[in-house]
């Protein structure tokens, strides 16, 4: 063999050599990869499982609970069985949450553990008030221990169907995990087959978050108050704005969430400008200016002048500031309605005004359109003193005032404010005017930079 053909071949057997390193280096890393993601898999099925077991034991303890609560008359009993069902609820929202059914809505089964937790801790602070419930509630909680039992039927049948392996987890497909033999349903069929039972149990109105009439709030400010067209709704953008800065929007869309609106956009000299208005009345919902705030000249107190003179200027009279917080040279003021005396807080605007200039780059007014009217105040109430005795001897109290505060359901509820201090912290104690209960209790956050409550 010639010296070429030598070199030829030695070269040909270093190709080959290094083909088949590279294709068992490949396949190694296939293989390697492969159990990667095959431990992947099962880590993911094993939550799946978890998930789905600890979903049938809450649902079975809710069921349980719930028929003891309705048996509940010390107060001491409803609070322990309150705390237990909240957190059972809670948790068993959290499985649902991790249930991966593809193409279902789980709307009325998390609606449905909402209610059965708020439902129960209002009662429960109804009865620790020294109040009674009454047999409609009774009824209520008669109504959702029927449906929790259902739910909880049809969820045992279907832990029951994955034991007996007529249905069980895939991990294979992370999509839709849960599938079935041919003579068994899916997952995803039990889930549809729950979401679609009739939720007998009524609406329930009570101080909770998850109050149903909270759906159903109409903006009061709106009331019978005529459409108004997209030419109208730029009239509005121009007073609000001024000429100067309304030029530089244009209309860009409507808006459909939970108020209709008309929405405005375009650039400033230094940043862009959104503007909202509602199509009824014509309010402005809300406004935003990003232009940069390089420089602060203007004080706290300079600031808050200015935003009282914008509102009054814009047809928002007798508006009070309270909370604020400043951050990159702009202060954001919360303004409170005012009337005879008495902080409206629930009519909430918020502005952001710019410390170099007090020009109004922000505004938020959701609040107040959702709330504002005029109120009529009770005819009975209990004196300063009393209030002042409602809220302890803790407390070293320096103001008293009059105020509206929303609970957490929206629900209004007329008080004595009364401001003081802990040790080294501020606090704010309201106290229900009409009934002396202590409706609300929140902590001062207070620094160079802002007054806020927690």
């Amino acid at each position: 063999m010639s010296k070429k053909a030598n070199n030829q071949s030695k070269g040909f057997y270093a190709v080959l050599t290094i083909a088949l390193v590279s294709l068992a280096v490949v396949a190694l890393g296939g293989v390697y990869y492969y159990k990667q993601a095959d431990g992947l898999r099962e880590e993911l099925h094993n939550t799946y499982m978890r998930s789905f077991h600890d979903m049938a034991d809450y649902l079975n303890d809710i069921d349980v609970e719930l028929k003891k609560t309705m048996l509940a008359r010390d107060a001491g009993q409803m609070s322990t069985l309150s705390a237990q069902l909240y957190m059972q609820a809670e948790a068993a929202k959290a499985c649902l949450a991790q249930m991966p059914v593809e193409n279902a809505s789980f709307d009325n089964t998390s609606k449905f553990l909402s209610h059965v937790g708020d439902y129960s801790s209002y009662l429960s602070r109804k009865v620790i008030g020294n109040g009674e419930v009454t047999e409609e509630e009774y009824q209520n909680l008669a109504s959702l221990s029927a449906y929790a039992e259902a739910v909880n039927e049809e969820f045992s049948k279907m832990e029951s169907a994955v034991y007996d392996n007529t249905m069980r987890v895939e991990s294979l497909k992370i999509r839709n995990p849960f599938v079935v033999h041919a003579d068994g349903d899916s997952f995803q069929d039990g889930m549809t087959l729950i979401e679609s039972m009739p939720q007998e149990y009524p609406s329930l109105i009570y101080d909770g978050p998850f109050s149903e009439h909270l759906q159903t709030t109409e903006p009061e400010l709106l009331k019978g108050k005529q459409q108004i067209s997209r030419f109208t709704a730029e009239s509005v953008v121009k007073l609000f704005l001024g000429e100067e800065r309304a030029s530089k929007v244009a209309y860009e869309s409507d808006g459909s969430g939970q108020i209709e609106t008309y929405m405005f956009s375009g650039n400033s000299d230094n940043g862009s400008i959104s503007v909202e208005v509602t199509k009824e009345g014509g309010m402005v919902l809300w406004m935003l200016d990003s232009r940069e705030v390089k420089e602060e000249r203007l004080s706290v107190e300079q600031a808050m002048s200015a935003g009282e003179l914008f509102l009054s200027q814009r047809g928002y009279p007798n508006m009070k500031s309270s909370y604020y917080d400043v951050a990159d040279n702009v202060a954001t003021v919360n303004y409170a309605y005012f009337q005879d005396g008495t902080t409206m807080y629930p009519d909430l605007i918020k502005v952001k005004i710019a410390l170099d200039n007090g020009e109004i780059v922000g505004f938020e007014s959701l609040g107040y359109i959702m709330c504002h009217r005029d109120r009529e105040f009770p005819q009975t109430i209990i004196s300063e003193q009393e209030a002042r005795e409602k809220a302890g001897t803790h407390l070293s109290v320096d103001t008293v005032s009059k105020a509206y505060i929303p609970l957490d359901s929206k629900r209004e509820v007329f008080c004595y404010e009364l401001k003081g201090t802990l040790g080294k912290n501020n606090f704010l104690i309201y106290i229900n005017a009409e009934t002396g209960r202590e409706e609300k209790i929140l902590m001062l956050l207070e620094s160079d930079k802002g007054i806020l409550t927690i």
